[in-house]
């Protein structure tokens, strides 16, 4: 599994078998419908992939940090 925290809307996401999920402070793991996980991955800006406004808006995290942030932000 990775772990990824999204900058711009600090919000922390995972990928679990090629499918990415979103932290939902009510739900908890959603899946990420809307697309913010993978757009950030790939540099997706709705025009073009590999925009580095995006690349640079997304960090890759542990296990222990994502749990961390989640603490942080929905306690």
């Amino acid at each position: 599994m990775q772990y990824y925290y999204l900058n711009d809307i600090k919000r922390v996401g995972k990928i679990e078998k090629y499918v990415p999920y979103l932290y939902d402070k009510e739900k908890g793991w959603v899946y990420d419908n809307e697309n913010l996980l993978m757009d950030r991955i790939m540099g997706y800006d709705g025009e073009f992939i590999g925009c580095s406004s995006m690349l640079f808006a997304i960090d890759e995290i542990t296990e222990e940090q994502a749990k961390e942030i989640i603490e942080k932000l929905y306690s």
